[in-house]
């Protein structure tokens, strides 16, 4: 399936494009407090960004990977980005998410992460998803318990350059499925 448009009260969650790249990079992907616990690190250029962006754009047809960019539909920003990742190991799918400061603790995140859930559950059967935010990042473990997860165990998880080791809690969202 093609990672398809999911619009909410307030956000339109859509395909990336490649020519986001300026707004992504500008709004926070070289935030260091938006990217401190993430696997990913700071964008250092917007090269990087268009590299990252070129590749989800190659993988949207990807039925291991659901990768959205989150618009605030009032003023039309570009405000975050993430998905939905197939983890192997686990057999069931990661959800992630990145947002800028300027629209923390507005109720987004939530938002988003119950529309993610929401298409997982009904268009891809998806009866479990996990989630392993940073022990510190407090905020994304509330985001988490108001989406329908439970914290299950503690954990660590790696940058994915292996440079950055983070103490999380393993989060796990079970669909009743009846």
């Amino acid at each position: 399936m093609i990672t398809p448009i999911i619009e909410t009260d307030r956000i339109l969650l859509r395909p990336m494009k490649v020519s986001d790249a300026e707004s992504v990079s500008n709004n926070w992907a070289k935030d260091p407090d938006v990217t401190k616990y993430l696997r990913w690190n700071v964008h250092q250029s917007i090269n990087t960004t268009i590299d990252w962006l070129r590749y989800e754009v190659n993988n949207i047809e990807n039925e291991k990977s659901y990768q959205w960019i989150f618009v605030h539909k009032d003023s039309n920003d570009i405000f975050g980005a993430g998905g939905l990742s197939y983890d192997e190991k686990r057999e069931m799918f990661e959800l992630g998410y990145a947002i800028m400061q300027k629209y923390w603790n507005q109720g987004l995140t939530t938002e988003i992460v119950k529309a993610i859930v929401k298409f997982a559950v009904d268009e891809l059967t998806v009866t479990k998803i996990f989630a392993t935010p940073a022990k510190e990042h407090f905020a994304s473990q509330r985001v988490l318990e108001k989406a329908g997860f439970f914290h299950i165990n503690d954990s660590k998880y790696s940058s994915f350059d292996g440079k950055r080791i983070f103490d999380c809690k393993d989060y796990i969202y079970t669909a009743n499925i009846h």
